[in-house]
């Protein structure tokens, strides 16, 4: 896992897709990041780790780990890049059939964007992201 998501995040900064939000450079090894629920209420639900920024506030980066499972449908308020770490996932918006979705594995990418209904599904015991957020969540 650690080479993947020293891949995912270095070929997502030299491809631009990484926007800086200040001068100042950020480092974290894969041993540092400390990961939390999404949801309090559920801290055997998805888990996160904030790299970069504030999702409540505006754009950030972030990991997503989550186990094998179906979402339902939802939205976001705002823009994502995605980045398939670890793991096998679907991804596909509403209106469509989890089995039209193609079978996303690691270096996979999707562009999700706001309000739009969508849904995913981890096909893996563990799947991992890499998520940019374009603003707040």
């Amino acid at each position: 896992m650690v080479r993947a998501l020293a891949a995912g995040v270095l070929s997502m900064m030299a491809t631009g897709i990484l926007a800086q939000s200040s001068p100042t450079m950020s480092v974290i090894s894969s041993e540092a990041i400390q990961w939390r629920p999404s949801n309090p209420e559920r801290p055997e639900g998805m888990q996160i780790a904030v790299l970069r920024g504030d999702p409540a506030k505006g754009p950030s980066s972030m990991l997503m780990r989550f186990g094998e499972g179906v979402s339902p449908m939802h939205a976001h308020a705002a823009d994502y890049d995605a980045v398939v770490l670890e793991g096998t996932v679907q991804h596909w918006k509403d209106g469509q059939e989890q089995s039209q979705a193609p079978l996303l594995k690691p270096g996979s990418y999707w562009f999700q964007p706001a309000v739009e209904r969508h849904a995913d599904a981890c096909l893996s015991e563990t799947c991992v992201l890499y998520v940019q957020w374009a603003g707040a969540q």
